[in-house]
């Protein structure tokens, strides 16, 4: 009997035949663009610029080496566009890089912005990897999008199976963004509560302007949840944490998003004593190729990534990889190879991809805010 990965090969390797039998790479250009959408100014501009400097990374290493596609020589070229985090504007880049003739694109961030943007890349038939969470996101896609990372669905399981069975609580109080990204998971979280048996004494839904967290501190003073979840972003988390310390809730455990994990937030959040975060993204120093990964960073930038630049690495190599098995930029075939093949992923080296898009080994991790860094303290795919 074949193995799993045994068929997959196979599979690979008919999708390389099937290349070879129609032009040898006649139809892959000299110069292979892939297209980065992403906040490159604004709030959530060092995340994007993180991702950026990861694929920049990825392309000038290969370009370095010599890339070859059925011996012709090919230029690896990162086209970034600037989302601004806003979902029109994100919009009407789509189609500049649609314009640039990129072969894929990675992008967008933010699962409300990513909403926006993926009928235009399934309708231009352009081959979408992205970061964001939001389980929904993949149905939207219709085939043509790829998730790099765990859905908001395992982290929602994270969440709630991380406070039962090691924070033990029995009362939670929950806030979430009222949009794409807090919202499924707020629903999420409430169900899975539900079924544990858990009193969800708050729950609220809160605009992701918002910064006065008064009325909502003093519902959880009176309440009084022996945790709370918030699925908010790093900029509404720093005031909500300091107007929890003020309140005299310092002591109240809090459980946030892994897109909140920032550097920003780590030093900014000394009113509140226990955070943890789900992350659905590895931290490269967890790994002995992430190490070697953070080295050639410092080497190029001198600064360590602050988020998911590996991912952005990873995707470029992905993408070389796919485009040398096809022999062809059709999008087409390169979306049956990404479903196909054991990729050629150096950093996260389970990025490999279901019939879905989404990862076929998806895991969570637990972090706990410590005095400079974030701390480990478990990963798993089942909870």
């Amino acid at each position: 009997m074949h193995s799993f990965r045994s068929f997959r090969l196979l599979a690979a390797l008919a999708f390389a035949t099937q290349g070879l039998i129609s032009g040898c790479g006649d139809g892959v250009p000299s110069t292979l663009k892939i297209g980065l959408a992403t906040p490159l100014s604004g709030s959530s501009a060092a995340r994007g610029t993180d991702l950026l400097q990861g694929m920049q990374l990825a392309a000038k290493e290969l370009n370095a080496g010599g890339v070859k596609i059925a011996g012709k020589p090919v230029t690896i070229e990162i086209v970034p566009v600037d989302d601004k985090a806003d979902q029109e504007v994100a919009k009407n880049v789509a189609q500049d890089l649609m314009n640039a003739k990129v072969v894929a694109v990675v992008g967008d961030l933010s699962s409300d912005v990513t909403e926006g943007t993926i009928p235009i890349y399934k309708q231009g038939d352009l081959p979408q990897l992205f970061t964001s969470s939001a389980t929904n996101l993949m149905k939207l896609g219709d085939g043509n999008t790829f998730r790099l990372v765990a859905n908001d669905t395992l982290q929602a399981q994270a969440i709630v199976g991380y406070l039962g069975e090691s924070i033990k609580a029995k009362s939670v109080g929950l806030l979430y963004e009222d949009s794409s990204f807090g919202i499924p998971i707020g629903k999420d979280v409430t169900a899975m509560l539900k079924k544990q048996g858990a009193s969800l004494l708050i729950n609220e839904s809160v605009g992701n302007k918002v910064t006065d967290f008064a009325p909502l501190v003093a519902k959880l003073k009176s309440a009084s949840p022996a945790v709370l979840v918030a699925v908010l972003r790093d900029q509404q988390l720093m005031p909500l944490f300091k107007q929890l310390e003020d309140a005299g809730l310092a002591n109240l455990p809090v459980i946030i998003p892994g897109s909140a994990k920032t550097d920003k937030l780590l030093h900014s959040a000394d009113g509140v004593k226990s955070v943890y975060v789900t992350s659905s993204v590895v931290d490269p120093i967890d790994t002995d190729t992430g190490k070697a990964f953070l080295q050639k960073f410092h080497a190029a930038y001198n600064a360590q990534p602050i988020w998911a630049a590996h991912y952005g690495y990873d995707a470029v190599y992905i993408l070389v990889d796919v485009v040398k098995h096809t022999q062809s930029v059709d999008p087409k075939a390169m979306r049956e190879m990404l479903r196909a093949l054991d990729t050629n992923a150096p950093v996260n080296g389970n990025l490999r991809f279901a019939e879905t898009g989404e990862l076929r080994y998806p895991a969570i991790t637990i972090y706990q805010r410590g005095k400079d860094h974030w701390d480990p303290l478990m990963r798993s795919d089942k909870w």
